[in-house]
């Protein structure tokens, strides 16, 4: 009776000890896990900067501008359905002075 009850007694021992060092290392986790979070809620805040239209104008400012008149092109509806429409299977539309696109029935 007594083997067994020291017995049982190093096991609560022992299980108290393992029982330590998992709330520990779990400790140790949930420090990482709020570490990262505050991470992840600062890229959030940088996204959300860099994606608001004034920051990213200023961003691409002197590099975009609005194409020339000579690189606009007007395409009217009856003008897209006379070269997109009933033409067979595959169907060529001219497009940028005079590159030509196909464009398979399959794709639209």
């Amino acid at each position: 009776m007594t083997a067994f009850g020291g017995a049982s007694a190093i096991g609560i021992v022992w299980l108290r000890m393992d029982i330590s060092e998992v709330a520990t290392r779990c400790g140790i986790l949930e420090d990482e896990r709020e570490v990262l979070s505050r991470e992840v809620q600062e890229l959030r805040g940088q996204r959300s900067w860099a994606m608001r239209p004034s920051t990213l104008a200023s961003m691409v400012e002197g590099r975009l501008s609005m194409p020339g008149s000579r690189q606009t092109f007007y395409v009217s509806e009856t003008d897209m359905r006379k070269r997109l429409g009933g033409l067979g299977k595959t169907n060529e539309v001219v497009v940028n002075n005079g590159d030509r696109n196909k464009f398979s029935d399959n794709m639209r």
